[in-house]
């Protein structure tokens, strides 16, 4: 629940959530001597002994709007009373269109991730009739790259899923393996970036793939 402490009809402090200290200093700002105690939201909405300052809750107002459209505005804010006496303060959140330019922003902010798990991918390479795997991470090319660098002769290497002697010929084929994937996936990046950067319309960013919908197989539904 959120509050604000209204002064003469004026908005001091809020919406907040309950925060005893920044109350209470307002208060002593006012020349008050009255203080919340820790308690104090139960006892909302509280009046001070002025006559002027109140503590009261907040009600926010947001109608239904499509968020691929649209977005919150900045609120406008209203003192509700009763009897003269302020007892909620009424938020009022206006509904503004999204510009083209935005919805690019927020998609684009999608991809990055998604190219992240691309770079990060396990990959099976054949080294002398013997398949296997790598992880296509920095860490494992800074650890493949350094024993090419210490290592001049064969010598017996950990992959994923068996051990293997190999040479740093060998090795450096791991890593141009693993160039690969991560250069196919930088590609995938810059493509996709261009291809927001394309679009005319709003409908047409959205219509953009970034993560393929994943089927789940007849009589099976996403939980």
């Amino acid at each position: 629940m959120e509050f604000a402490l209204v002064h003469d009809n004026s908005l001091l402090l809020g919406p907040i959530g309950f925060n005893r200290r920044m109350i209470n200093s307002e208060l002593e700002d006012l020349e008050l001597n009255d203080r919340v105690s820790s308690q104090g939201f139960k006892d909302v909405p509280i009046h001070f002994s002025d006559g002027l300052t109140h503590l009261i809750p907040v009600e926010n107002f947001i109608e239904e709007y499509n968020p691929l459209h649209k977005k919150v505005g900045n609120f406008s804010w209203e003192i509700i009373k009763e009897d003269n006496i302020p007892t909620k303060l009424k938020l009022t959140y206006p509904i503004l269109d999204k510009t083209l330019d935005e919805v690019k922003v927020l998609r684009k902010q999608e991809i990055s991730p998604v190219r992240k798990e691309k770079e990060n991918t396990i990959i099976e390479i054949d080294i002398n009739g013997t398949s296997v795997q790598v992880s296509t991470s920095r860490e494992e090319r800074l650890l493949i790259s350094s024993k090419i660098a210490a290592s001049s002769e064969s010598f017996n290497y950990k992959f994923r899923n068996t051990w293997l002697e190999v040479t740093s010929s060998d090795l450096q084929k791991v890593i141009s393996e693993i160039d690969k994937v991560v250069q196919e996936a930088f590609d995938w990046e810059l493509s996709k970036l261009q291809e927001i950067d394309a679009c005319k319309t709003i409908d047409e960013v959205y219509e953009v793939t970034i993560r393929p919908v994943v089927q789940l197989p007849f009589g099976n539904a996403a939980q």
